[in-house]
């Protein structure tokens, strides 16, 4: 696996998750769970949008990684990335406001019971300590959520925001180095001279 796919990957994981959760109790169909924008979201019924994508600077990566007896790597990238969930229901008007609500908190129970996710396979793990990629609930404010949605006349709906990371992108640089084999424990000492008086 190509390690520039893992921001899809990480995508991809968070519906497979989302379709575990919603079908068939709230949703008919695993292909009504996907990755769009809010603009074009097709036949879906929640949509899975990847907003921003960030540097994570609380891990400062410098050190090379060694990959063999004579190769190092240069240090990972590692991101954050930040997604919006929303719904796109056509069900009955009477029948869509308490459905939106039922899925939204199944949504939350969800990513809440399974919010540490493996970084190699993309399937949820028991605990959050360790190298994973944690996923998170925000609290933002209104105006940013207003700020983020970006469909032209159209109305804000009510959507959940979450960030998933930290995504470990590892470089592609590699270094040859030269390894000791052997070292000279041999030392040389000066001769002291006697001073004749």
């Amino acid at each position: 696996m190509s390690d520039y796919t893992k921001i899809a990957d990480t995508g991809n994981g968070i519906v497979t998750l989302l379709k575990d959760a919603l079908v068939p109790e709230l949703l008919n169909s695993p292909d009504q769970v996907g990755l769009c924008s809010p603009e074009d979201h097709g036949d879906f019924a929640v949509g899975v949008w990847l907003y921003d994508v960030r540097e994570d600077t609380s891990i400062q990566a410098h050190e090379m990684t060694n990959i063999g007896r004579n190769t190092q790597r240069y240090p990972s990238t590692y991101l954050t990335l930040h997604y919006m969930i929303t719904l796109y229901l056509q069900s009955d008007l009477k029948y869509r406001a308490p459905q939106e609500h039922q899925i939204f908190g199944r949504i939350i129970q969800a990513l809440r019971d399974n919010a540490a996710m493996d970084p190699d396979s993309f399937t949820p793990v028991e605990g959050i300590e360790g190298a994973t990629i944690r996923i998170q609930l925000q609290n933002l404010e209104m105006e940013e959520k207003l700020r983020l949605w970006t469909v032209p006349n159209s109305a804000y709906r009510t959507s959940l925001f979450y960030t998933a990371g930290p995504v470990e992108i590892r470089s592609t640089r590699k270094r040859t180095v030269k390894r000791v084999r052997e070292i000279d424990y041999r030392f040389t000492g000066k001769e002291t001279g006697k001073m004749e008086g």
